[in-house]
């Protein structure tokens, strides 16, 4: 019989198996040009063939397991103490004001006193000689103690009162708003910039 006219309805066997029962579903189908009985069976199996592979599923790596509570723990006891020594290492100790709010450097003097000093530092010709203090080797000291110094020929050259370097010092006291506001027009910015409470991470 020529497959060429083979009808669709009843196709006598499958031209790759030769199947021909009942439930085979055979049917004439185009195969390279030319019109074949084939097979439900073969069917699926052609065009399985010429399926596109499918892509495996791409698996991630592990990127680690999270830190224990234990690591965690020990990483933030390490921060605390080095938080404590770097504390340990400065000169002075701070403390928030509690008139305003601000930053307040308590420092000793020669003599051992608490001298409280603002945090800023401030342009040494814009502030009166006696409002004016330095920190030399950890300590706070007035302008007129520097000035003895050098009467005495007992100061280092660093540690000389230069009005043009931006390192002085004021008393907190002096530009708290708990009291009034300093006649100096350098020190009053700062006294009025004290009103305004400090950023949280001051």
């Amino acid at each position: 019989m020529d497959l060429h006219t083979l009808p669709e309805e009843n196709p006598v066997s499958c031209a790759f198996c030769g199947s021909r029962e009942p439930d085979a579903d055979v049917r004439t189908q185009e195969r390279l040009g030319v019109q074949v009985a084939v097979c439900a069976a073969c069917r699926e199996r052609f065009a399985g063939a010429n399926a596109p592979a499918t892509k495996a599923p791409v698996i991630e790596e592990p990127r680690g397991l999270p830190p224990t509570l234990g690591q965690q723990s020990g990483a933030v006891f390490a921060l605390v103490q080095r938080m404590a020594r770097i504390a340990a290492d400065r000169p002075y100790t701070e403390e928030e004001c509690e008139h305003c709010g601000h930053l307040v450097h308590h420092y000793r003097d020669r003599a051992g006193a608490d001298v409280e000093l603002a945090k800023e530092s401030v342009l040494a010709v814009s502030v009166p000689a006696d409002e004016r203090w330095r920190v030399v080797a950890d300590r706070a000291v007035t302008v007129a103690e520097l000035d003895r110094d050098r009467a005495d020929d007992g100061y280092d050259e660093d540690d000389e009162d230069d009005e043009d370097q931006v390192g002085a010092r004021v008393r907190h006291a002096v530009v708290c708003p708990a009291n009034p506001a300093p006649a100096n027009p350098r020190l009053a910015r700062m006294w009025n910039a004290h009103r305004t409470p400090p950023p949280p991470d001051h």
